[in-house]
């Protein structure tokens, strides 16, 4: 993703507010959250991390990035999710590569979808560079999810959308970065299927020991109100805050420019000390410098955030 900038208007087709609109309407949000559900487990999610960075380096439209998408898949399939490989070709500025997405599907009773995303690869040209928070974090947590929600029937279904190519490598120019995103995201429109498209959840750099998660203004309201009674509800609200001074270009943002309500789970500090940032795109992310901890409770929230959109059954 690329570095937070400087808020700008924007128009998601109505589902973004500008400036001080923005903070209120998430301010406002209530305290509405359906049941919560539990037994996400950090550790487990740390271990499917840690068999992930095995394939490092794993940038996109290598023979690394192929064996890490192929591990995906069948750790997918281990649990019984239906699951595809979706290879495509696309430009960048180094040329044409050949990058493969990973969507695994845990179909619903009404037809509908959350997606919730993660990308796998990793930056190039950064020596001994594992990625464990910048791609393997959110990996890992996703595969938890999908252990534990494998063989539910809920009623919005799940897709465990798993991206290639999200890191640039010239500043996210046009057509730089975010490749599997708006493949998937061009995918679904050319298909006729944006309107099956219920939310895009995206985590991203979520295993940070000083966990804090800080939402770009460039989220749906909708979905940081479904955050924030998520947060409440795992009793985590202060690991959230709201940001309406800046906005991070990551995977979600295909999907916001075609209406789907989308909302990045981000922690943009990762660093030797609170606040620094000194850890991003350095050999220095790697297993060690992230949390099951952390790992856990962004699973919990995101967990809960499936529960209000009806993509968890409800325990009585």
């Amino acid at each position: 993703m690329n570095p937070p900038v400087p808020f700008a208007r924007r128009s998601s087709r109505g589902r973004s507010l500008p400036g001080a609109l923005f903070l209120a309407a998430l301010l406002a949000a209530g305290c509405g959250a359906r049941k919560q559900i539990g037994g996400f487990d950090g550790e487990r999610a740390y271990s499917e991390v840690a068999a992930l960075v095995q394939y490092t380096p794993r940038d996109a439209g290598t023979p690394n990035g192929w064996k890490a998408a192929r591990h995906i898949a069948e750790r997918l399939e281990g649990f019984g999710i239906e699951t595809e490989i979706d290879t495509f070709a696309d430009q960048t500025p180094s040329g044409e590569k050949t990058m493969r997405n990973v969507l695994g599907r845990i179909p619903g009773r009404r037809g509908d979808w959350v997606i919730l995303g993660s990308h796998f690869d990793t930056m190039p040209g950064i020596e001994n560079f594992q990625g464990a928070n910048d791609g393997g974090s959110s990996t890992g947590i996703l595969l938890e999810l999908a252990r534990m929600l494998a063989g539910t029937k809920p009623e919005t279904g799940i897709i465990f959308a798993f991206f290639d190519g999200e890191e640039g490598i010239a500043g996210y120019i046009p057509g730089d970065g975010l490749h599997g995103s708006r493949h998937m995201a061009a995918k679904l429109a050319r298909d006729g299927e944006l309107p099956t498209i219920k939310a895009m959840i995206l985590l991203d750099m979520v295993g940070d020991a000083d966990l804090q998660l800080t939402v770009p203004a460039n989220s749906s309201n909708e979905l940081v109100r479904h955050l924030l009674d998520a947060a409440r509800a795992t009793g985590q609200r202060d690991r959230v805050a709201l940001s309406r001074s800046s906005i991070i270009t990551d995977d979600h943002v295909p999907f916001l420019r075609l209406g789907i309500p989308a909302i990045d789970l981000i922690d943009f500090r990762f660093g030797s000390k609170p606040g620094l940032n000194d850890y991003w795109h350095t050999s220095s992310d790697h297993l060690q410098n992230i949390s099951a901890q952390s790992l856990e409770i962004v699973g919990g929230i995101t967990l809960q955030m499936l529960v209000q959109l009806g993509a968890v059954p409800i325990r009585d």
